[in-house]
């Protein structure tokens, strides 16, 4: 048998099978090319992903269709061996890696409504439920807190390793991708909070356990419950599911946006009414009312726990029964998706730590990814590196190859459109040390089959191997920094446009790499030390994690951003909602405007140094770039607006911008006994804002054009924002060699001016020929 495993190889993990390094990229393709396969093959790709279901999903049947032919439906594993006979007939040394589903019958589910999301009438919500190998008409999404349907999927997987165990090919599998939900992406098809149907849930009995026992390792006691929720009727056994009502924090903005629609003509249409600061018990602004209402952010914490446990449950399975095989599954989403509902965002830690899964995978979002572009991340990827484990892109990049609406949408019209965005988010994958597989949805598969496509794919197979063979330990000086317990304490469209279009829009502008994590990670002392770390969404935090961020920042110095409200919510605090909060983090004192209010600001002291990239007389603290959907076809993006607002009242900070409405300081940097705090009170900081700041804190910059920069120790790679002269500064004397031109653009040389077109992909080798 093979033996796999994610191993640690020059400083960074690695996908490793029977003691050989393979690098990115695998591939995730239909099987009914024969020819197309062959030719992946000859283009180098070696490990596949193949997309099957259970036996006790599709345990394969006989019929006769309308004109009375005899028909058969193979079952989940015929269709398996299937696949795997074409690929191994057409690739004899390629690697499989089953991509299993793990959903249950339709029959099971009518059979079992107490295993199904259930709201608080009793009713379950018929839905349709899809993945690439399956679609059924079902009468309610299962809950991943069942302990029933763990107990059939399980040994659904038994069966179904059983079976490939005994294949004559069995040798080539390495492991298993475990699927389950929507798309095979572990979310529920269907609402935890239907508000147009003012239905709630879940009411299950399988999660109302789930969410009993989540309540009992957070709170250990009833009493702490009580007093955390200030409610007496608080129990382990009937914990309480959140009302509509209760959850208006979550779609706060809908009052909002309708009055900055109409703000101008509501007096002029019948029945308008507009109250732009709207305000309910239950929040203050766009946060959640933490001070009466904790229950609701626990109850979705709960639920994106219940999900998390599902899949170490089943790769628990999979590790007790396997040495050698790699286990796998898509979780942690923050971006391009719902925060609240979708319940596989704020438990990625509870995975990782658990010790049972190697990686976890996630599309890149699907925001502005033209030529020009970036394909944004959903992960902190490097909190996965610390651990040992992979985080997976999926590489669902489209070509010109599309159909006409995808091709128009993802601007890809012809073959050059195709090969730069191509190399690009290849080299997003390269440098900043991911892992990826290329996904091909096409039905009949197709995507990459064009003869240009081959030769990138095998050119960047020798890339690949060459990158891996070489130092792989980062020495990047931007972290960012997520908080994943923040997430349901604040408003889904707050979560959106920080954690999601801000990384599209701004993040990999800055002119220099970026790394990710989340906070939990500030305390160990694996973490390296960074120069700069922008503080993205530490909304809530206890006093041990403002202890351990600020410990970090003393360490070396750093210059450390806060953005919009750090530390507002302390459940440590006398007051768990206060300014003082935020005050005793970031050494600076705050004011608050409890209303909605402009978070624009423009620079005033042009002078210093940490502003050296302001444009003057631009209006800063909002996304002012266009962030739209390359798949839903919109504009992503809401009226720019706080609510609340926060400004700086502090007479030892520096101001360097004042709130263009408001009048009032919302910029400012303040030198603390050895680092140094820096606060922007909105909500967004620009590109060559934070540029301003990376090299304010001793950080290179290898580009100041807005153009997308990858880079690590052994490669920079530029991707052209515009027509025209495009200049990569080095951070030392080097060679750089255009690795798919396989040409030198210079000797012994520290800086570098192209002409470009827009989208052109450049990626530079700093170790010489490969």
């Amino acid at each position: 048998m093979s033996f796999a495993e994610v191993k640690n190889i020059n400083g960074s993990p690695a996908l490793v099978i029977d003691g050989k390094t393979f690098p990115p990229m695998a591939m995730t393709v239909r099987f009914n090319k024969p020819d197309y396969i062959r030719r992946l093959g000859e283009a180098g790709l070696r490990v596949f992903f193949l997309m099957t279901n259970t036996d006790w999903l599709r345990p394969g049947k006989d019929y006769t269709d309308e004109n009375g032919v005899p028909c058969h439906e193979p079952s989940g594993l015929e269709a398996f061996v299937k696949n795997a006979e074409v690929l191994l007939s057409q690739v004899p040394d390629a690697y499989i890696i089953v991509r299993i589903g793990l959903h249950p019958p339709v029959d099971w589910m009518e059979e079992n409504p107490d295993e199904l999301i259930t709201y608080q009438d009793g009713s379950h919500e018929p839905s349709i439920l899809s993945s690439e190998v399956h679609r059924d008409n079902i009468p309610g999404m299962y809950s991943f807190a069942s302990d029933k349907w763990k107990a059939a999927a399980g040994k659904a997987l038994k069966e179904f390793c059983d079976a490939i165990d005994r294949l004559p090919f069995a040798h080539r599998v390495i492991g298993y991708f475990l699927a389950a939900g929507g798309t095979s992406e572990w979310y529920p098809v269907n609402a935890i909070c239907d508000r147009a149907k003012n239905k709630y849930g879940d009411f299950s009995p399988a999660f109302l356990k789930s969410y009993g026992n989540f309540l009992r390792k957070r709170y250990g006691t009833e009493e702490k419950l009580r007093r955390a929720w200030k409610r007496e009727d608080a129990s382990f056994d009937a914990p309480i599911i959140p009302n509509v009502e209760e959850q208006y924090h979550i779609h706060m903005e809908e009052g909002v946006l309708d009055a900055m629609k109409y703000y101008e003509s509501a007096e002029r249409i019948i029945g308008k009414n507009i109250d732009i600061n709207a305000k309910k018990p239950t929040n203050l602004g766009v946060f959640l009312n933490m001070e009466d209402y904790a229950y609701v952010a626990d109850f979705y914490d709960a639920l994106h726990e219940a999900t998390a446990e599902a899949i170490v449950h089943f790769a628990a399975l999979l590790k007790a029964r396997y040495t050698g095989k790699v286990v796998g599954a898509f979780y942690g989403s923050y971006g391009c998706t719902d925060y609240y509902n979708s319940t596989t965002a704020t438990a990625t830690l509870t995975i990782l730590d658990s010790g049972k899964v190697d990686f976890l995978a996630a599309p890149g979002v699907y925001n502005n990814r033209e030529p020009g572009g970036c394909v944004a991340q959903r992960e902190m990827q490097d909190s996965f590196r610390l651990r040992g484990q992979m985080f997976v892109a999926e590489e669902d990049s489209r070509t010109h190859l599309e159909d006409a609406f995808y091709r128009d949408a993802m601007g890809l019209y012809d073959t050059r459109d195709s090969i730069i965005t191509l190399k690009r988010d290849f080299a997003r994958v390269l440098c900043e040390d991911i892992y990826a597989w290329w996904f091909d949805q096409h039905a009949e598969g197709g995507r990459y089959q064009h003869e240009e496509i081959y030769r990138l794919f095998a050119r960047q197979k020798e890339i690949g191997e060459f990158a891996y063979s070489l130092n792989r330990v980062k020495n990047d000086e931007i972290a960012l920094i997520y908080d994943q317990e923040s997430c349901h304490t604040v408003s889904a469209y707050t979560n959106m446009m920080m954690l999601d279009y801000y990384r599209t829009s701004d993040l990999h502008r800055i002119g220099a790499p970026v790394d990710y994590y989340f906070h939990n990670d500030l305390e160990r002392e694996d973490m390296p030390d960074y120069k700069l770390y922008i503080m993205m969404n530490l909304f809530r935090l206890t006093d041990a994690e403002r202890e351990a961020v600020l410990q970090k920042a003393r360490k070396n110095g750093a210059v450390v951003l806060w953005l919009y409200a750090p530390g507002f919510l302390n459940p440590d605090a006398e007051h768990i909602m206060d300014n003082a909060n935020i005050e005793n983090l970031i050494g600076m004192h705050v004011g608050r405007i409890d209303r909605t209010c402009s978070p624009r600001f423009k620079i005033t002291d042009l002078g210093h140094p940490a502003v050296r990239y302001a444009v003057e007389d631009r209006r800063y603290g909002y996304i002012d770039r266009d962030v739209h959907s390359n798949v839903w076809l919109e504009n992503v993006l809401a009226p720019a607006y706080m609510t609340p607002g926060f400004y700086i009242d502090d007479p030892g900070a520096h101001i360097l911008g004042t709130y263009c409405e408001l009048g009032l300081p919302a910029y400012a940097i303040r030198e603390m006994d050895g680092w140094t705090s820096v606060y922007c009170a909105p909500q967004i900081l620009r590109s060559e804002l934070i540029a301003s700041l990376a090299e304010y804190a001793g950080c290179h910059l290898y580009n100041t054009q807005d153009d997308v920069i990858y880079a690590n120790a052994n490669f920079v790679t530029i991707h052209a924002s515009c027509k025209g002269k495009h200049t990569i500064r080095f951070k030392e004397v080097c060679s750089p060699y255009e690795v798919y031109q396989k040409r030198y653009y210079g000797h012994n040389i520290t800086e570098l001016a192209i002409d470009m077109r827009l989208g052109d992909t450049l990626m530079f080798s700093l170790q010489g020929e490969c």
